[in-house]
């Protein structure tokens, strides 16, 4: 993963948000995330990205913003985690959502996302998919939950000043778009980072990532 210093037009005009370092706080505003190092909608373009899974040609590096291959892939680091314990290795694929409950397209897509679940268990793709929020409250989480049921768990980040950091450490800079979508291999690898929501229409694209491997 390499830096790049543009934001992918697909992005481009979304709902954004600086994130700036307050003591020990993060003060966010929007729909985006903190510091770091690689961003790119070209990395990767020069491989062979579009595949064909059982069916339609799908594009990978027009989905993914960065792409690398198993001998490149930065390893999948979790920050520290609120009252849990770093996940242990996923028996496949592990989809990483990052969201918050500021962030609306984050919202919107939940749903899709939590019903998908079930979608992959169906066709056999080996792929979980693990929802992590960065809000800095747990109350804000927990009073999320009381309107939104449907929210599926998942695991909070322990301390919003690490957010910055911990992007970071895997590949992405001050500029990345919340949601942000990891793709960990079986290897416990980053294979695809994508900033913005996914809809409907992606899912042939996630199936031919994944089988692709």
């Amino acid at each position: 993963m390499q830096a790049q210093g543009h934001q992918p037009k697909r992005v481009r005009g979304m709902d954004r948000l600086p994130a700036v370092m307050f003591a020990g706080a993060l003060a966010l505003g929007g729909c985006d995330a903190a510091d770091g190092t690689a961003k790119s909608s070209d990395v990767s373009r020069s491989r062979v990205d579009v595949v064909t899974a059982k069916g339609p040609k799908v594009d990978i590096a027009g989905f993914c913003d960065v792409h690398a291959d198993a001998g490149t892939a930065k390893p999948m680091l979790f920050p520290a985690l609120d009252g849990a314990k770093t996940p242990a290795p996923a028996a496949g694929w592990r989809w990483v959502n990052v969201w918050a409950t500021w962030c609306k397209p984050c919202i919107e897509e939940l749903p899709m996302l939590a019903k998908w679940r079930a979608k992959f268990a169906s066709d056999h793709l080996p792929l979980e998919v693990m929802f992590l929020s960065v809000d800095a409250a747990g109350a804000d989480v927990e009073a999320f939950r009381k309107t939104h049921p449907e929210a599926p768990e998942g695991p909070r980040i322990g301390d919003a000043s690490g957010l910055g950091p911990w992007l970071q450490s895997i590949g992405l800079d001050e500029g990345s778009v919340l949601p942000i979508h990891l793709f960990v291999d079986g290897e416990q690898k980053i294979r695809c980072v994508r900033m913005g929501a996914v809809g409907e229409r992606d899912y042939d694209t996630v199936r031919g990532l994944v089988q692709a491997g």
